[in-house]
Formats: structure tokens, sequence, C-alpha cells
């Protein structure tokens, strides 16, 4: 799902994706539609209070800051509020209930998506530092 959302360069690898969910499976959230996964949200921890090319890489188990390295929708679920629904439930509720120890979450996204983000709560800070692929990211922020 991962490689229909982002372009080949901005992609996790399977390698990367293996990883994250090895070291990070309770920060990753699914939204099934009739049984089928139809879109999923995930995370990993660090200890920076912005992203770095490091914090979308390493995990670190008790880091204070969530790094959102996806929010991804299948192609045929798009456009129905279905990632803005992911979202909200996963930082009102899910790391309420699951996680501790976070005060800053962290992500970055195009353009497109800033409004998205900013409905949810984060606030956009301007570009982020990390180069993916040939467009720009912004980097959003939620202080919890």
């Amino acid at each position: 799902m991962e490689q229909d959302n982002y372009s080949a360069e901005e992609a996790g690898s399977p390698i990367q994706m293996r990883y994250r969910l090895k070291v990070a499976r309770e920060l990753v959230l699914a939204y099934e539609v009739d049984g089928q996964v139809a879109a999923f949200i995930g995370g990993i921890r660090s200890d920076s209070p912005v992203v770095t090319q490091q914090s979308m890489y390493d995990h670190l188990p008790n880091g204070k800051t969530l790094y959102i390295y996806s929010v991804c929708v299948k192609s045929q679920f798009r456009r129905k509020g279905i990632a803005f629904k992911l979202l909200n439930h996963y930082v009102s509720t899910y790391l309420k209930q699951n996680i501790t120890g976070v005060s800053i979450i962290n992500l970055i996204c195009h353009d497109y998506l800033v409004p998205l983000y900013e409905r949810a709560g984060f606030k956009c800070l301007g570009l982020a530092s990390i180069v993916l692929g040939k467009q720009q990211w912004y980097e959003c922020q939620m202080i919890l």
C-alpha cells in the first residue's frame, strides 16, 4: 500500500517497512472496510523534536516524539474521509490508550495535504529539511 501512495523515491522499501513493523508494531493501526485493509497509519519514536533523516528510520522505543511515517489509503477508498478519521482516532484514542511518554507528533507531507493535517490539529512548521523524491515536503507537528 505504501508504494501506491508515494512515488518510488518516497515510499519506504519493503525492508524498511518490515523493520518498522518489527520494532514498532504497536504504532501501526489499520482501518478496515468489509474485512479488507483500506488504510493504515504507522509511526516510530524518536528523541528529535523535529523530523530529521535519522528520525525517519531509527526507532527509539522510549522516544518522546512520534514520527508518523505513513498515512496510506488504498485508491478505491480515497476521498471518503478515511485518512482524517483514521488520523483522529490514532491521535485521540489509540495513542492515549496504548502508548505512554509521547509529547510531540511529527510528520512530513506534500503541500496539498497540509490542510488535512491542520484540520486534524497539526500545525504546519513550513518546509521540511528532508529530501525524498522531487517534490518538496512540509513538516507538521502536534504538541500533546
